[in-house]
């Protein structure tokens, strides 16, 4: 997914020239043909985030379309003030490229993880979130955020995604990967693989692949509620704080009765150290968990 964020981004900076790439020292390898190609339309602040996004509020002031790049972490939350106050304050309709959600850049260690990410996106007001899971998501996510008026947070996973979607899908609304009958799994971003594994073992039940976490398309959801008597909500996420806690608010904010259970990372620091597929065992998010919560949960 990344490579096809960077190669959506440079499309674009090359036929409009009023189009500016930031990177926060990151994309090492991945943005080599754009510095050569466009010199002049690339900045890298360097180990820098709040001058990153002082710079890009500033540009787009100009009338410039600004993409910023980093690890999320680095992108997001070390200068949230900066993006509070500058960005998210001023409705600038800049696009926040977010590499390594959930836990994909482990062994890192929880100064990489981005498993609180949604939540502190959704404290911003006028920001959309968007979290793809394939690489024509993320291909429609930039188009959404290139013609959007409000700044985007688009968080992505670092590569080797299956590809599920054609060209013809709305981001906007919950999209089908398996019909089901009375039980579906709501699930977004990098933990597609397992949720994928897992429904190899789940005959009949639904599977929903929802990107855009907000705003979303509120009418399919209340379609989905009334279609499904139960819906599991699985998330490289913490179980506080994203799409599972924003489906439950609006469920309880329009009186819609239905069962909705999460399946995500428990709201506490992760002290274990290895690769993604030990960490999600561990936690309890892998496909293993998955067919076990929705057998017996």
């Amino acid at each position: 997914m990344r490579n096809s964020a960077a190669k959506k981004i440079f499309e674009y900076c090359k036929k409009n020239r009023d189009g500016f790439l930031i990177s926060g020292d990151a994309g090492f390898g991945v943005w080599e043909e754009f510095q050569k190609e466009l010199p002049k339309q690339y900045i890298n602040t360097g180990i820098n985030e709040a001058a990153m996004s002082g710079l890009a509020a500033g540009l787009a002031l100009s009338g410039h379309k600004v993409f910023i790049y980093n690890i999320i972490p680095f992108l997001l939350m070390r200068n949230y003030e900066q993006i509070r106050v500058d960005i998210a304050y001023q409705n600038l309709p800049i696009v926040f490229v977010g590499i390594g959600s959930g836990i994909t850049y482990a062994p890192a260690g929880m100064t990489h993880y981005s498993v609180e990410d949604i939540t502190v996106a959704k404290s911003l007001p006028n920001m959309n979130i968007i979290s793809p899971s394939d690489p024509v998501q993320v291909k429609k996510a930039l188009d959404f955020a290139i013609n959007s008026s409000n700044p985007t947070f688009i968080r992505i996973s670092r590569s080797g995604e299956p590809t599920l979607f054609d060209d013809n899908i709305d981001i906007t609304k919950p999209l089908h990967v398996k019909e089901g009958k009375d039980r579906v799994i709501v699930f977004h971003g990098s933990i597609v693989d397992e949720v994928l594994k897992a429904s190899e073992k789940l005959d009949d039940v639904a599977i929903v692949s929802m990107p855009f976490i907000s705003p979303f398309d509120e009418k399919e959801v209340k379609n989905m509620f009334e279609k499904y008597k139960k819906v599991y909500v699985v998330e490289e996420h913490f179980e506080e704080g994203g799409l599972g806690t924003i489906l439950s608010d609006f469920a309880m904010k329009n009186r819609i009765d239905t069962n909705i259970q999460k399946i995500a990372i428990k709201n506490q620091y992760i002290h274990d150290i290895g690769d993604c597929s030990y960490l999600r065992e561990k936690l309890g998010i892998d496909a293993k968990s998955i067919v076990k919560r929705v057998k017996h949960g």
